[in-house]
């Protein structure tokens, strides 16, 4: 009998399948030129990857020197109405764009001083190194070269924590590298950095960014408080199991409001990205100097690699400066991006979620969106959700069954193990609880930064619930059921030693008398 190792193999399907949809990209295109905007391309090509990957809705704005030149919504923004360009979606890590222009704005006022500790605002901020307490700036949390990360501190809070509980739950933080070398996405970084905008400007976050970015813009369904958003009709958001959008609930996650969770539309978004394009300013409004600007665009020098300037991350596609920031929460998903040379991008915003669209689908909407943008025909091969949902569904089957198959097996394991040594016992226990171990140390310390380039811890709370369910399924049908066989095999070998020992000594008092 072979009670785990027909589950072995399961183990590395599954993973295979997660790292080979996390890393499948699409970057080919022809080269057939169109005109700009060709507004049949863009129809075309959204409503193929609508279908494609069976995604619920899609928000779209796209602009040029200044003026919006095409704007649609495609698909269902659910409870009976149609995604427009107007239909309110939280544009989760876009928000960190938001908070860096709100962080540079004070320090043009000499309110806030980027190279200042951040005790200097929040004199209690602490982290689980009293060193890097005090070495930790306001423009090492801009540039996300703090030093901590996912794999330091990895705690889900309850949504309802304050932005103040959320930084000061940071204390046992611990350094991944050291301050100022090294850049790793930590969304809190951005949380402390709201926490020092109500604290220097004495607003609240969502009043300090209302009133000095969204109102100047006239991002009139723009919100960045909880209530407000509410009210104002956000779409209906999704996560994705085996393929299949499913409604879920969307999350407001109070202690995180700086670095996710600011609520806005195609068109608002456009219209943040224009100003930036034109140094800070929009329509005769001005939210930053253009140094400001500048500095919000330039990665730091200092740290090799990176990407990433001030809440904007700046890279380039066929040779083409390219800057923006995306964005995704447990339900919806942004993108904007801004083609800087040509003055034109795009905002577009999506009602569904899943960890493998970042790879898949959003690098397939980016690349063809940019494609357009550059009047260059966008590739419309590529792997699907769907056959990932579906893939995924017939792994699942297989674990299932495999799994059962296994349950029935162990049936006559009592038996059997009375014919082997207490070694060979070993052997065949030992696998049950060390595999399911390695496969926790990988999910908890290794696969984030395998799959998302960046030392991102997996937690099932979060990844689980909402942005992989149908992954953590898989997961959890390749650890559980080997731990429950680890433990029945050892119970079944004590129960049986024990109960052929009583039988024994029975029997001897019986002779005995």
């Amino acid at each position: 009998m072979r009670p785990w190792a027909e589950q072995r193999w399961l183990v590395a399907v599954i993973i295979i399948t997660a790292l080979c949809a996390m890393t499948t990209t699409v970057f080919a295109a022809a080269d057939a030129v169109t005109g700009f905007p060709d507004v049949s391309a863009i129809d075309r090509f959204l409503d193929h990857q609508m279908h494609k990957h069976r995604i619920p809705g899609i928000s779209l704005v796209v602009f040029e020197d200044g003026e919006v030149t095409y704007a649609k919504g495609y698909g269902t923004a659910g409870h009976g109405q149609p995604m427009t360009p107007d239909t309110p979606m939280i544009i989760g890590s876009t928000t960190k764009s938001f908070t860096a222009v709100s962080i540079l704005q004070l320090a043009e006022q000499h309110l806030v001083d980027l190279d200042s500790p951040v005790s200097a605002y929040l004199p209690w901020f602490r982290i689980a190194d009293p060193i890097a307490t005090k070495s930790i700036t306001v423009r090492h949390l801009l540039n996300h070269t703090s030093g901590l990360s996912e794999v330091g501190y990895n705690r889900v809070l309850h949504p309802d924590a304050t932005l103040e509980q959320g930084v000061r739950d940071l204390q046992s933080a611990r350094l991944t590298a050291p301050v100022g070398t090294t850049f790793q996405y930590f969304n809190p970084n951005y949380a402390i950095l709201a926490l020092i905008i109500e604290t220097v400007s004495g607003q609240s976050y969502g009043d300090y960014v209302t009133e000095h970015i969204f109102e100047p813009l006239g991002m009139t369904h723009s919100y960045a408080g909880k209530e407000d958003a509410l009210k104002a009709g956000l779409a209906e958001g999704h996560s994705k199991l085996f393929g299949f959008p499913v409604t879920r609930r969307p999350i407001f996650r109070a202690y995180l409001l700086g670095a996710n969770y600011i609520v806005s539309t195609a068109r608002d978004l456009s219209r943040f990205l224009i100003a930036i394009d034109n140094r800070g300013v929009y329509d005769g409004a001005r939210i930053l100097s253009s140094d400001s600007v500048a500095l919000m665009e330039s990665p730091p020098a200092q740290v090799p690699g990176s990407a990433y300037g001030m809440g904007w991350s700046a890279g380039s596609y066929r040779g083409e400066p390219v800057g923006g920031h995306g964005g995704a929460d447990e339900v919806y998903t942004c993108q904007t991006a801004l083609l800087k040379d040509r003055h034109r991008g795009y905002a577009l915003l999506m009602n569904q979620q899943h960890l493998i669209d970042s790879a898949i689908l959003s690098v397939q909407l980016q690349t063809g969106m940019l494609d357009l943008l550059l009047r260059r025909q966008p590739d419309e091969g590529g792997i699907s959700m769907k056959l990932i949902g579906i893939i995924t569904f017939v792994v699942f089957l297989v674990a299932l069954a495999s799994t059962v198959r296994s349950f029935l097996r162990m049936r006559g394991w009592r038996l059997e193990a009375r014919s082997l040594t207490a070694r060979q016992i070993t052997w065949r226990i030992a696998p049950h609880l060390l595999i399911p171990a390695l496969i926790i140390i990988v999910l908890y310390r290794f696969l984030g930064s395998v799959l998302l380039r960046e030392p991102r811890a997996w937690n099932f709370r979060v990844v689980g619930a909402y942005f992989m369910p149908d992954i953590a399924l898989l997961m959890l049908l390749a650890i559980v059921p080997d731990l429950l066989q680890g433990i029945y095999m050892i119970a079944a070998v004590i129960v049986d030693r024990i109960t052929r020992r009583t039988a024994r000594a029975d029997g001897n008092a019986r002779r005995r008398q």
